[in-house]
């Protein structure tokens, strides 16, 4: 079959392309693809796509085969110094270095530290809500879905309140760099700067006094009796701001669009509200916040039948993933009573997103008192979508909000 310009933003402008991909799972499930025509992409010899739900889980488990480290994580390919960079994130590291690493932020993330963070959600959900005054018309992004995950990312960094705007600048800046409606070269390249002389402003106060927030617990803690570096500290701090701001602000706008376009579902969750952490789970599938990331084979491999071999690229489809046939009954049906729902919106293996339970408990809080506060809940025109490859991403989304059920 013909394989479209799978790796181009452009291609992702009016929405994930699920019947493109429906037909990839059927007959060529590790596709080799061109690479990207347009010209702002650099260039590569193309790459691999995968899309059914059991290959992107085999090679998200196999990180001595398919390399986050060795390429990166982001599909299309940069210059060396560019790479050196993003090498040191922990996204684009591999274990046994990723798995040290884990170890130390894990222990900001235990189920303890998670749920002693819920009376602080719940109180920044309604101050959230509260913000709205009596509804009507505004836009769902800033007002709500970008308002939470910030003041949530205050609470988990030990910032001050007043200061979190600069974490939903930076993060959008780094994020949209595909998107020159969003971001131009300039303003993406001095965002970096930005975010790390920052965080090592933070580190540094942290260091010397330390609270009981996840960024002093980062800061301080050691590996084999050693802190992390300087430059593993900005990159951690920088895949927390994007993981914590990005991918929450799209799930909650995601369930807000989603339930729009399925009222017999919004219906049914208004009348049974207990329903609301199963359609979360329904939304992750069916709006899955990040689309795909790239690996790089440093080994020979067969994977859904086809031959990759050491040097090439493949991509892991999570969105394509999600609709897989195999995997879920009906899968191009948005169902919240779906119970049996193993979707990879947060990854697999190594790379399983340790922030999950966070983001989970963040959208379950708000949507309750939002929902309780604003029974109906309008989307009155087209969403605004970022022109990327990597984020499902929705910068723009009307609604109007009314008390009247």
């Amino acid at each position: 079959m013909t394989i479209p310009d799978l790796g181009n933003p452009d291609t992702y402008l009016n929405g994930f392309p699920h019947e493109v991909f429906a037909r990839l799972r059927r007959d060529d499930p590790v596709a080799w693809c061109p690479e990207p025509a347009s010209a702002d992409f650099g260039g590569g010899p193309g790459f691999w796509v995968v899309t059914r739900h059991a290959d992107v889980t085999t090679a998200g488990r196999l990180p001595d085969v398919f390399s986050s480290h060795v390429g990166a994580t982001v599909v299309r390919d940069v210059s060396p110094r560019d790479l050196r960079v993003q090498q040191l994130m922990m996204l684009n590291i591999d274990p046994p270095e990723h798995s040290a690493m884990r170890r130390i932020v894990s222990k900001a993330f235990t189920p303890r530290i998670v749920q002693q963070l819920q009376d602080s959600f719940v109180r920044h959900a309604h101050d959230v809500v509260d913000a709205l005054g009596d509804g009507g018309e505004m836009d769902l992004v800033p007002a709500v879905s970008a308002e939470m995950p910030l003041l949530v990312l205050a609470d988990i960094l030990g910032i001050p309140r007043s200061e979190r705007h600069l974490l939903f600048d930076w993060t959008n800046r780094m994020v949209g760099f595909d998107d020159p409606q969003a971001v131009d070269r300039t303003s993406y390249i001095t965002a970096f700067g930005e975010l790390f002389a920052y965080a090592r402003e933070l580190t540094r106060h942290k260091r010397a006094k330390p609270t009981g927030d996840v960024w002093s617990l980062v800061v301080n803690a050691e590996i084999d009796g050693e802190r992390l570096s300087d430059d593993e500290l900005d990159r951690f701090f920088q895949l927390l701001v994007i993981a914590g701001n990005e991918t929450t602000r799209n799930l909650l706008t995601g369930t807000i669009l989603t339930l729009a376009q399925h009222p017999d579902q919004w219906l049914l969750l208004r009348r049974q509200p207990e329903l609301l952490p199963q359609a979360i789970e329904e939304v992750l599938r069916f709006h899955s916040p990040v689309m795909q990331f790239r690996r790089t084979a440093v080994a020979d491999f067969e994977l859904g039948g086809s031959k990759i071999r050491a040097g090439d690229k493949v991509v892991l489809c999570y969105a394509s993933a999600n609709r897989d046939e195999n995997v879920f009954p009906d899968p191009q049906r948005f169902d919240i009573t779906r119970t049996d729902n193993p979707h990879l919106a947060f990854g697999s293996g190594p790379h399983f997103c340790l922030g999950n339970s966070v983001a989970r408990l963040e959208a379950r809080v708000l949507l309750k008192i939002l929902f309780e506060r604003f029974p109906r809940i309008e989307v009155t025109g087209p969403p605004v979508r970022l022109r990327s490859n990597f984020i499902n991403g929705i910068s723009e989304l009307p609604v109007r909000m009314s008390a009247a059920p």
